[in-house]
């Protein structure tokens, strides 16, 4: 594997094409199915819990970008493979995007804080997707966020409980229906 890191990219090339001989760009990429080089390295690093058994890598790059603040179709992750290569190119996000930090945040200072102390680096990606839903719409509740996350129920309503507990985020209702919204 080679990685290439460029200001407004990150290329990631992989030897081999795909194992079935096709094209990705010719493909869905949320449609291909999971096909393991070599399935023992594949079973250390699920058990080393680095991966999981089903392949879902694709929608995992597609969905992150898609629910990012400066995301847009032109800054959408693509795939690219011939028989010798496989290449992935991730956008960054943030090149030539004017830094704006006096308003428009999703974020106060106080919230950041609070995040960066009490929640994992995975619990952070995951509220700054909750809170960039919750710039357009009212509330949300466990269900939704579990969809919106791509996570069980019982993980999305752990985060926003916690949310809650740390002020990040308030909340209305009981357990089922619990209801949750930003000042």
């Amino acid at each position: 594997m080679h990685i290439d890191i460029y200001d407004d990219r990150m290329e990631i090339y992989s030897p081999g094409g795909m194992p079935d001989g096709s094209m990705i760009q010719d493909r869905d990429p949320l449609t291909v199915p999971s096909t393991r080089r070599n399935p023992v390295l594949a079973d250390v690093f699920n058990r080393l819990g680095y991966m999981e058994r089903k392949g879902s890598g694709f929608g995992k790059i597609i969905s992150g970008y898609e629910f990012q603040i400066n995301y847009n179709e032109s800054k959408k992750p693509s795939f690219r493979s011939d028989r010798y290569q496989f290449t992935v190119v991730m956008p960054n996000l943030n090149y030539d995007v004017p830094q704006d930090f006096e308003g428009n945040e999703t974020m106060s200072e106080s919230m950041s804080e609070s995040m960066s102390e009490s929640m994992s680096e995975l619990e952070r990606t995951r509220m700054q997707i909750i809170l960039h839903y919750l710039d357009t719409n009212k509330e949300i509740n466990s269900s939704i966020a579990a969809k919106l996350l791509k996570v069980e129920i019982k993980t999305s309503s752990r985060l926003l409980s916690k949310a809650a507990k740390l002020n990040i985020l308030k909340s209305y209702g009981k357990t089922k229906n619990k209801v949750y919204f930003r000042e």
